[in-house]
């Protein structure tokens, strides 16, 4: 059997790439960010100590309950695979919005926006990187409940 060489493997995905980038922002759709939602919380969760019954709740927005260390560092791992952290371990806004036409299905990317402007000096309050993700995402869960969805 023939292998391609390694130039025609290059061009091949070059032109993938290119095809790629010409196309505009293609979102998921709900049940494409569902499965991510699970994705992200099997990557989080076996390196902390959060009962799956809180990492649940706070899926469905419940924030109503006094947080370990675990679960706030649960929430700043999750931001972090979402890419909306900086390197000093804050929230960010911007990046926030960058990712939103990326992980975020249509119908949720306005009332994310919305919370997100609604929220975004929550994590002044806080010095701890894991407390100011923590009480971005239960500022945003607090907003609007109705659409929010957490890993």
């Amino acid at each position: 059997m023939k292998q391609p060489n390694t130039v025609q493997g290059l061009i091949i995905f070059m032109l993938m790439v290119l095809m790629l980038l010409s196309q505009p922002t293609i979102s998921v759709n709900m049940q494409q960010f569902l499965q991510s939602l699970d994705m992200m919380r099997n990557g989080c969760a076996p390196k902390f100590k959060v009962p799956l019954d809180i990492l649940d709740r706070i899926r469905e927005g419940d924030f109503d309950l006094e947080p370990t260390q675990d679960l706030l560092c649960y929430t700043k791992c999750i931001a972090q695979l979402a890419g909306t952290v900086t390197k000093k371990g804050e929230f960010s806004v911007p990046k926030a919005f960058a990712q939103m036409p990326i992980i975020l299905p249509p119908e949720l990317q306005e009332p994310a926006k919305i919370a997100l402007n609604h929220c975004k000096d929550a994590q002044k309050a806080y010095k701890d990187s894991c407390e100011k993700v923590y009480y971005t995402s239960k500022c945003i869960a607090d907003f609007d409940r109705a659409n929010f969805k957490f890993p």
